[in-house]
C-alpha cells in the first residue's frame, strides 16, 4: 500500500516537472510550439487519471498549474488549463468506460470553452484580434481570387467567426483523442473503438436531422428572403457535416486500397472549396446508400481471393 502510494506521488510529481520543463522551452522557443505541446500535456494526464482516482489528478493538475504558471507565457497558461480539463476528463471517461459519442463531446465543450477564453475573454490581455485575423485572411483570399468578392462580403466573413470557433474546437477535438489513442493503446489503456474519422458514419436519422435543418434554413433565406445569421450558422454546420461525412469516406477508400500517403492530402483539400463541395456529395451518399459496406465487403472478397 505504501509502496504504491509513493509511486503514485513520484508519478504526479514528474508529470508536474514535466510541463515545467515544457513550460520553459515554449517561452525559450517564443511560443513556437505552444499548441503541440498542450496537445502533448493531455497524454500524460489522460494515463494518470485512468490508472489512479480523479481525486489524484486534480491534484497533479492543480500542481501542474501552479508551475506553469510561474514560468509560462499567458496564451500557454490559459491552453495549458484547458489541457489539464481535456486531460481531466478524457481519463475519468476511459475508466468509466464511457461512449465515443460522450468521449467526443465532452472534449468538443472543453476545447470550445478554450478558443472563447482565447479569442474572446482574454483577447486583449493576448494582443489577440480575430476580427483581424479574419480580414486579413479575406483580403489575401480576394487577392488570389477576385471573384470571391463578388459572393462573399467582408462583413459576412467576420459574422461566421462563431462558425470559426466551432471548426477549430472539433478540429482539435479530434487531433488531441487521436493522439491519445495512438500513444496510450500501448501502455493497455481501454478506449471505446477506434477514433479515426475513417470510422465516422453517421445514421441515416442523423442524416435526414442535419440535411433537414440544413434545406430549411437554405430555403428560407434564399426563397423566402428570411435575413438572419442563425440560419447561415445553421447551414454552414451542416455543410460541414457532410463534408466531415465525405472526407471519412474518402479516408477510409485510401487506407482499403493502401494509399496511406494521401491521407494528409484528402485533409488538406476540405478546405478547397470545390473539392469540399465533393466531399459533401460523398457524405450525402455514404450516409444514405451502401456505398461504405459495399468498398469493405468487396475489400474482404478481395483479401480472401489473395489468400
Amino acid at each position: 500500500m505504501g509502496h504504491t502510494h509513493t509511486k503514485r506521488m513520484v508519478q504526479g510529481a514528474m508529470i508536474a516537472a514535466l510541463f515545467g520543463v515544457l513550460s520553459l522551452i515554449n517561452t525559450y522557443t517564443g511560443s513556437l510550439f505552444d499548441i503541440f505541446i498542450c496537445y502533448g500535456m493531455v497524454v500524460p494526464l489522460v494515463w494518470y487519471g485512468y490508472t489512479y482516482s480523479i481525486k489524484d489528478n486534480v491534484i497533479v493538475c492543480v500542481v501542474s498549474m501552479i508551475v506553469i504558471a510561474m514560468v509560462g507565457l499567458p496564451f500557454f497558461v490559459i491552453s495549458s488549463f484547458s489541457s489539464c480539463l481535456t486531460g481531466l476528463f478524457i481519463g475519468e471517461a476511459l475508466k468509466r468506460q464511457l461512449s465515443k459519442g460522450k468521449i467526443l463531446l465532452g472534449t468538443f465543450v472543453v476545447m470550445l470553452m478554450n478558443n472563447i477564453l482565447l479569442y474572446e475573454v482574454f483577447a486583449g490581455l493576448l494582443q489577440m484580434d480575430i476580427v483581424d485575423e479574419m480580414t486579413l485572411m479575406y483580403q489575401e483570399m480576394v487577392a488570389i481570387m477576385p471573384q470571391i468578392a463578388q459572393r462573399v462580403s467582408l462583413d459576412m466573413m467576420i459574422s461566421i467567426i462563431p462558425i470559426v470557433l466551432i471548426i477549430m474546437s472539433v478540429m482539435e477535438m479530434y487531433v488531441v483523442i487521436l493522439i491519445c489513442q495512438l500513444t496510450l493503446s500501448r501502455l493497455k489503456v481501454q478506449f471505446p473503438g477506434n477514433f479515426h474519422l475513417a470510422t465516422m458514419h453517421l445514421s441515416e436519422k442523423t442524416g435526414l436531422v442535419v440535411a433537414g435543418f440544413m434545406f430549411s434554413s437554405y430555403l428560407l433565406q434564399n426563397f423566402m428572403n428570411v435575413e438572419s445569421i442563425y440560419l447561415t450558422y445553421i447551414y454552414m454546420l451542416g455543410v460541414f457535416t457532410f463534408a466531415l461525412q465525405g472526407l471519412s469516406f474518402v479516408l477510409l477508400f485510401l487506407i482499403m486500397k493502401q494509399r496511406r500517403g494521401l491521407v494528409i492530402l484528402a485533409f488538406l483539400a476540405l478546405f478547397i472549396p470545390m473539392v469540399s463541395t465533393i466531399y459533401v456529395v460523398v457524405g450525402i451518399i455514404d450516409i444514405f446508400s451502401d456505398l461504405r459496406r459495399n468498398l469493405l465487403y468487396n475489400n474482404n472478397n478481395d483479401e480472401e481471393g489473395e489468400l
